[in-house]
C-alpha cells in the first residue's frame, strides 16, 4: 500500500525516479529517500487537512523566497506545493548533508538564536492564499496563562490524593511558589507593551516556528540550514526565542545567566527589540511553562515510555532550573543594557 501511494505522489513531480527508500515510519509519518536524475530527495508524508498544509507549506516557499537559510521545496509539474488526498499530504524536499548542531556548543546555539531573530524578519509580510487556513496565538496569552494556572490547580488536587507518590510530594513543595509567580505573569501582562506589540505584529504579518529543535537544522559551511518548516503559528516573535532559552537551560539543568545573555545578544543581533519588547520577554521567562508541561505530561501520563523515576527527575530538573532564574529576571536593566551592548 505504501508503494502504491508513494509511486502515485512522484508522479506529479518533474524529475526521473531512480530508487525510492522508506527511510522513516514513527508516530504516522512516512518518510521516503528518492534517488532522482535532479539529485536526491525527501518526500514528507503528514496528516492534516488541505487548508493547514496550504498554510504550512506556501509560509516555507515565502521564507526561501525571502532569503532565509531553509531547503526550498520542490514544486510540482503545475507548480504546486503539495500532492495529497483526504488528510494526508506529501511535500518534496532536496536532501541537505550537513553536520549536526549540538545543544551545549554554544557558539552553535549563538548561530540558531540569531537565526530565529532573521526567520521572524523573513516571514513578515505573508500573504495566506484563498483556500489555506492559519493558526495564530496573537492576543492570547492572558487566556493560555489562565488555562495553565487552572491545569496547575487541579494537578495540585489530584497530588494530594496520590499518597506517597514521590513526583507528588515533590510537585505540591513548590506549587504555590509557580502559581504566584504565574499570576504575576498575567497581572503584569495588563500593565505592558504586550497588547501594542500585539497588535504590531498582527500588522506585519509574522509567524513563529514554535520550537527550534535542532532535528530540523544541518551545519552546512559553519552556518545552521532548516530542512523543513514544521509547525508555524502568529505570535509574537518572543515566544521563540523563550521556547529555545528554556529548552537549552534545561539541558544545562541550571539557569546559565551568561549562556542566556549570548543568545539574547545573538538573537538582537538579527532581530532587535525594544526595551519595552524585551520587557514582554521577561514576563514570558517569569512565567513557569516548564513547571507547567512536566506536571501536564506527568498526570495525564503524555510519556508512556518514561518511567516514575524518569518524570521524577525532569521535575527535580525543572525546579532546578526556575529557581535560578530569578536573579536574572529580578536585574532586567541591567542584563537589557548587556544585550544592547556594542
Amino acid at each position: 500500500m505504501e508503494q502504491e501511494f508513494i509511486k502515485k505522489v512522484l508522479e506529479y513531480y518533474p524529475f526521473d525516479v531512480q530508487k525510492v527508500t522508506l527511510v522513516k515510519n514513527k508516530s504516522g509519518r512516512l518518510i521516503w529517500e528518492v534517488g532522482t536524475d535532479k539529485g536526491t530527495k525527501l518526500v514528507k508524508a503528514a496528516t492534516m487537512g488541505q487548508k493547514r498544509m496550504l498554510f504550512l507549506a506556501e509560509a516555507h516557499v515565502h521564507l526561501y523566497e525571502k532569503g532565509l537559510s531553509i531547503v526550498p521545496i520542490q514544486l510540482t509539474k503545475q507548480s504546486g506545493v503539495s500532492v495529497g488526498t483526504g488528510n494526508i499530504y506529501c511535500t518534496v524536499y532536496d536532501k541537505l548533508v550537513g553536520g549536526e548542531l549540538n545543544y551545549y556548543h554554544i557558539e552553535q546555539m549563538e548561530k540558531i538564536s540569531k537565526f530565529i531573530g532573521q526567520f521572524f524578519q523573513a516571514s513578515k509580510g505573508y500573504v495566506l492564499s484563498n483556500g489555506s487556513k492559519k493558526r495564530t496565538r496573537l492576543d492570547k496569552w492572558h487566556k493560555l496563562y489562565r488555562w495553565k494556572l487552572q491545569e496547575l490547580e487541579s494537578y495540585k488536587q489530584i497530588a494530594r490524593s496520590y499518597d506517597g507518590d514521590q513526583f507528588s510530594r515533590l510537585f505540591l513543595q513548590y506549587v504555590d511558589v509557580f502559581l504566584e509567580r504565574g499570576r504575576q505573569s498575567l497581572e503584569s501582562l495588563d500593565t505592558s507593551y504586550y497588547k501594542e506589540w500585539t497588535k504590531e505584529v498582527t500588522e506585519s504579518g509574522g509567524f513563529c516556528q514554535q520550537d527550534f529543535t535542532l532535528a530540523r537544522f544541518v551545519e552546512i559551511g559553519g552556518e545552521p540550514v532548516m530542512k523543513e518548516l514544521h509547525s508555524i503559528t502568529y505570535d509574537l516573535p518572543s515566544r521563540d526565542i523563550r521556547v529555545l532559552l528554556n529548552k537549552i537551560m534545561k539541558k544545562l539543568s541550571v539557569w546559565d545567566s551568561q549562556v542566556a545573555l549570548r543568545l539574547l545578544k545573538a538573537y538582537d543581533s538579527s532581530y532587535p527589540l525594544t526595551k519595552e519588547q524585551y520587557e514582554v520577554l521577561w514576563i514570558d521567562l517569569a512565567f513557569p511553562h516548564l513547571f507547567c508541561s512536566i506536571a501536564h505530561k506527568y498526570y495525564l501520563q503524555q510519556k508512556q515510555s518514561w518511567s516514575d523515576e524518569k518524570y521524577f527527575w525532569a521535575l527535580q530538573n525543572i525546579i532546578a532550573v526556575e529557581e535560578s532564574k530569578g536573579e536574572f529576571l529580578q536585574d532586567f536593566s541591567k542584563q537589557y543594557e548587556q544585550i544592547k551592548e556594542e
